[in-house]
């Protein structure tokens, strides 16, 4: 009867804390635009991250193929899913966006979009 008590216990705690478990979910990035790993003619006017649950990001900054760091601004400066990163600038050949935020549950997530701009090869004329 003792050990049929405490493994009720158990399975009552357990079902308890099942919720925590669900709601302390790191999320991640869910889509941009244009797509990650892209290769475009030139720099996007924007560059749009969507994530599937809500992040406060905190730092995003690009680097390009010279490895120069630059900061980058976006919008919204507070939880979202959606985020915006107007005039990223990005230079000619590889660019890594690399992104750092807050989750809900408070744990750090981070990312990186890549973008290739430009043809590296001369055109044939």
């Amino acid at each position: 009867m003792k050990m049929a008590r405490s493994c009720a216990t158990f399975l009552l705690t357990l079902a308890a804390l099942a919720p925590t478990f669900q709601a302390s979910a790191h999320t991640t990035l869910e889509s941009s635009t244009p797509p990650t790993g892209a290769k475009i003619e030139q720099s996007p006017p924007v560059i749009e991250m969507k994530f599937h649950h809500p992040v406060n990001l905190t730092s995003v900054v690009v680097v390009d193929a010279s490895k120069a760091e630059r900061k980058l601004e976006f919008t919204p400066h507070a939880a979202a899913t959606a985020f915006q990163l107007p005039t990223p600038q990005l230079a000619a050949g590889h660019n890594e966006i690399k992104w750092k935020g807050l989750s809900q549950d408070g744990h750090v997530v981070t990312g990186s979009l890549t973008y290739e701009v430009g043809s590296k090869e001369p055109s044939a004329r």
